[in-house]
Protein backbone atom coordinates (compact mmCIF):
# COMPACT_ATOMS: atom_id res chain seq x y z
CA UNK A 1 0.00 0.00 0.00
CA UNK A 2 0.99 3.36 -1.09
CA UNK A 3 2.41 5.55 2.08
CA UNK A 4 0.23 8.63 2.90
CA UNK A 5 1.79 11.99 1.52
CA UNK A 6 4.01 13.51 4.25
CA UNK A 7 1.92 16.16 4.85
CA UNK A 8 1.67 19.38 7.00
CA UNK A 9 4.77 19.62 9.53
CA UNK A 10 3.44 21.34 13.09
CA UNK A 11 4.80 24.32 14.34
CA UNK A 12 8.60 24.23 15.63
CA UNK A 13 7.53 24.25 19.47
CA UNK A 14 7.05 20.53 19.41
CA UNK A 15 11.25 20.73 20.18
CA UNK A 16 12.75 17.55 20.34
CA UNK A 17 16.63 18.22 22.42
CA UNK A 18 19.31 17.64 19.19
CA UNK A 19 22.26 15.21 20.07
CA UNK A 20 24.13 14.49 17.49
CA UNK A 21 26.60 11.55 17.63
CA UNK A 22 30.07 11.21 16.82
CA UNK A 23 30.96 11.10 13.19
CA UNK A 24 32.27 8.00 11.51
CA UNK A 25 35.98 8.45 10.33
CA UNK A 26 36.85 8.32 6.49
CA UNK A 27 35.80 10.27 3.53
CA UNK A 28 32.29 12.09 4.24
CA UNK A 29 29.34 10.51 2.79
CA UNK A 30 27.71 13.89 0.92
CA UNK A 31 23.51 13.07 1.56
CA UNK A 32 21.93 13.64 4.18
CA UNK A 33 19.08 11.52 5.93
CA UNK A 34 15.87 11.95 8.52
CA UNK A 35 16.50 11.75 11.96
CA UNK A 36 13.72 11.79 15.12
CA UNK A 37 13.61 12.88 18.48
CA UNK A 38 11.53 11.33 21.45
CA UNK A 39 10.22 11.94 24.84
CA UNK A 40 8.98 9.33 27.27
CA UNK A 41 5.64 8.86 29.27
CA UNK A 42 6.30 6.81 32.61
CA UNK A 43 2.86 6.29 33.06
CA UNK A 44 1.61 4.59 30.23
CA UNK A 45 5.51 3.66 28.75
CA UNK A 46 5.31 5.11 25.88
CA UNK A 47 7.40 7.05 23.73
CA UNK A 48 6.53 9.66 21.72
CA UNK A 49 9.19 10.23 18.54
CA UNK A 50 9.19 12.79 15.97
CA UNK A 51 10.57 15.36 13.73
CA UNK A 52 11.34 18.39 16.37
CA UNK A 53 13.75 20.19 13.41
CA UNK A 54 13.83 17.11 11.09
CA UNK A 55 13.84 18.14 7.18
CA UNK A 56 11.02 15.33 5.93
CA UNK A 57 12.24 16.69 2.16
CA UNK A 58 15.81 16.36 2.10
CA UNK A 59 16.80 15.18 5.56
CA UNK A 60 18.28 17.03 8.08
CA UNK A 61 21.68 15.12 9.15
CA UNK A 62 24.90 14.16 7.46
CA UNK A 63 24.81 10.24 6.24
CA UNK A 64 28.42 10.11 7.92
CA UNK A 65 27.17 10.22 11.41
CA UNK A 66 26.27 7.73 13.40
CA UNK A 67 22.59 7.90 15.14
CA UNK A 68 20.97 4.61 16.29
CA UNK A 69 18.26 3.25 13.93
CA UNK A 70 14.68 3.76 15.70
CA UNK A 71 13.38 0.11 14.85
CA UNK A 72 9.50 -0.52 15.10
CA UNK A 73 7.45 -3.88 15.72
CA UNK A 74 3.72 -3.32 14.88
CA UNK A 75 2.12 -6.11 17.14
CA UNK A 76 -1.59 -4.81 17.17
CA UNK A 77 -1.24 -3.09 20.57
CA UNK A 78 -4.28 -0.76 21.03
CA UNK A 79 -3.88 2.47 21.96
CA UNK A 80 -3.23 3.77 25.19
CA UNK A 81 -4.95 6.72 26.76
CA UNK A 82 -2.99 9.28 26.05
CA UNK A 83 -4.52 12.94 25.34
CA UNK A 84 -4.41 14.38 22.32
CA UNK A 85 -3.46 18.40 22.81
CA UNK A 86 -6.92 20.13 20.46
CA UNK A 87 -4.31 23.04 19.12
CA UNK A 88 -0.65 21.82 17.55
CA UNK A 89 0.06 24.65 15.52
CA UNK A 90 -0.53 22.21 12.01
CA UNK A 91 -2.71 22.54 9.23
CA UNK A 92 -3.73 18.76 9.95
CA UNK A 93 -5.75 17.80 12.78
CA UNK A 94 -4.12 17.15 16.12
CA UNK A 95 -4.95 13.51 15.63
CA UNK A 96 -2.33 13.60 12.62
CA UNK A 97 0.32 14.31 14.70
CA UNK A 98 -0.09 12.04 17.65
CA UNK A 99 -0.98 8.89 16.02
CA UNK A 100 -0.15 5.19 17.68
CA UNK A 101 2.10 2.55 15.41
CA UNK A 102 -0.23 -0.12 17.23
CA UNK A 103 3.33 -1.97 18.70
CA UNK A 104 6.91 -1.28 20.38
CA UNK A 105 9.93 0.60 19.74
CA UNK A 106 13.25 0.23 20.09
CA UNK A 107 17.07 1.48 19.01
CA UNK A 108 19.95 -0.14 17.55
CA UNK A 109 23.59 0.57 18.45
CA UNK A 110 24.66 3.78 16.56
CA UNK A 111 25.27 3.40 12.97
CA UNK A 112 26.60 5.20 9.87
CA UNK A 113 23.65 6.45 7.81
CA UNK A 114 26.11 5.77 4.59
CA UNK A 115 25.75 1.86 5.98
CA UNK A 116 22.03 2.00 5.38
CA UNK A 117 21.99 0.79 1.65
CA UNK A 118 18.58 0.15 0.96
CA UNK A 119 14.92 -0.31 3.08
CA UNK A 120 16.15 -4.06 2.86
CA UNK A 121 19.09 -3.25 4.58
CA UNK A 122 17.39 -1.39 7.49
CA UNK A 123 15.28 -3.34 8.14
CA UNK A 124 17.14 -5.98 8.38
CA UNK A 125 19.56 -4.50 10.94
CA UNK A 126 16.48 -4.09 13.06
CA UNK A 127 14.94 -7.37 12.39
CA UNK A 128 18.99 -9.10 13.14
CA UNK A 129 19.11 -6.96 16.35
CA UNK A 130 15.40 -7.91 18.04
CA UNK A 131 13.65 -10.61 15.74
CA UNK A 132 11.21 -11.36 13.36
CA UNK A 133 8.50 -8.75 12.83
CA UNK A 134 10.86 -5.69 13.47
CA UNK A 135 11.40 -2.78 11.05
CA UNK A 136 12.97 0.93 10.71
CA UNK A 137 10.49 2.46 11.57
CA UNK A 138 8.90 5.16 8.79
CA UNK A 139 7.20 8.97 8.35
CA UNK A 140 3.66 7.32 8.73
CA UNK A 141 3.84 4.39 10.98
CA UNK A 142 1.02 6.25 13.66
CA UNK A 143 -2.23 5.79 13.13
CA UNK A 144 -5.09 8.08 13.85
CA UNK A 145 -8.99 8.18 13.93
CA UNK A 146 -10.91 11.70 14.00
CA UNK A 147 -11.66 12.48 17.55
CA UNK A 148 -9.29 10.25 19.52
CA UNK A 149 -8.05 11.28 22.84
CA UNK A 150 -8.43 10.52 26.47
CA UNK A 151 -11.18 7.82 27.04
CA UNK A 152 -11.90 8.29 23.05
CA UNK A 153 -10.93 5.62 21.11
CA UNK A 154 -8.18 3.87 23.38
CA UNK A 155 -7.82 0.22 24.69
CA UNK A 156 -9.91 -2.80 23.55
CA UNK A 157 -13.57 -3.94 25.07
CA UNK A 158 -12.09 -6.98 26.47
CA UNK A 159 -9.05 -6.02 28.63
CA UNK A 160 -9.38 -2.77 29.64
CA UNK A 161 -13.04 -2.55 29.90
CA UNK A 162 -13.17 0.23 27.14
CA UNK A 163 -16.38 1.99 26.06
CA UNK A 164 -14.77 3.45 23.31
CA UNK A 165 -12.11 1.04 21.99
CA UNK A 166 -9.35 1.55 19.30
CA UNK A 167 -10.34 0.40 16.20
CA UNK A 168 -7.44 -0.53 14.21
CA UNK A 169 -9.17 -1.57 11.45
CA UNK A 170 -10.28 1.92 10.33
CA UNK A 171 -6.94 3.94 11.51
CA UNK A 172 -5.25 6.05 8.90
CA UNK A 173 -1.91 6.96 8.72
CA UNK A 174 -0.76 10.27 10.03
CA UNK A 175 2.80 11.84 9.87
CA UNK A 176 5.71 13.80 11.57
CA UNK A 177 5.37 11.76 15.21
CA UNK A 178 4.00 8.94 16.65
CA UNK A 179 3.53 6.92 19.99
CA UNK A 180 4.53 3.74 20.59
CA UNK A 181 5.30 1.42 24.10
CA UNK A 182 9.20 1.49 24.84
CA UNK A 183 11.74 3.79 26.85
CA UNK A 184 13.97 5.16 24.31
CA UNK A 185 16.86 7.59 25.21
CA UNK A 186 15.47 11.19 24.70
CA UNK A 187 19.22 12.72 24.70
CA UNK A 188 19.77 11.48 21.03
CA UNK A 189 18.60 11.60 17.71
CA UNK A 190 17.69 7.98 15.43
CA UNK A 191 17.51 7.34 11.60
CA UNK A 192 13.95 6.99 10.49
CA UNK A 193 12.93 6.63 7.13
CA UNK A 194 10.27 8.15 4.99
CA UNK A 195 9.02 6.15 1.77
CA UNK A 196 7.31 9.05 -0.44
CA UNK A 197 10.73 11.36 -0.26
CA UNK A 198 14.00 10.95 -1.41
CA UNK A 199 15.39 12.26 2.15
CA UNK A 200 16.86 9.08 3.10
CA UNK A 201 20.51 7.96 2.85
CA UNK A 202 19.83 5.24 0.64
CA UNK A 203 18.39 7.60 -2.22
Amino acid sequence: MKAAAVGHRPSRHHFFPFVIAASVTGSAFARNGVSWGTSHDNTLGIDRVGCGNCDAYKGDTACSVALPVLCLKVDGSPRPNYAVPAICGGVMPCEYYNGWAQGHVAATMPVAGASLHSIAAADALCASQFGAGWKMAEHHDGKQRSGMGLNRFCGNATNWNSASPWPASSASPGGWYFYAYGNLNPDTRYWVKINDRPANCWN
